[in-house]
């Protein structure tokens, strides 16, 4: 059960460097409405990263007080 852990545990902290990746990638154009909406977008892969990160952290929590 531990090795499945640490497996789920690295299979989502490589989501999350994909998905910062992606958020750190997209184009941000000169015009103001196209502007707020690449933002928005931008923030968007930027969250999905950060539950990526967050679901990680729980697996390896979880694998430390199992034991």
């Amino acid at each position: 059960m531990d090795h499945a852990l640490t497996i789920c545990a690295a299979v989502a902290t490589g989501l999350a460097a994909v998905l910062g990746v992606k958020a750190a990638t997209v184009t941000v154009r000169d015009d103001q409405d196209e502007f707020i909406g690449d933002l928005g977008r931008q923030g968007r892969w930027a969250a999905w990263a950060a539950v990526a990160n967050a679901i990680a952290a729980a697996l390896l929590i979880l694998q430390t007080f199992r034991g």
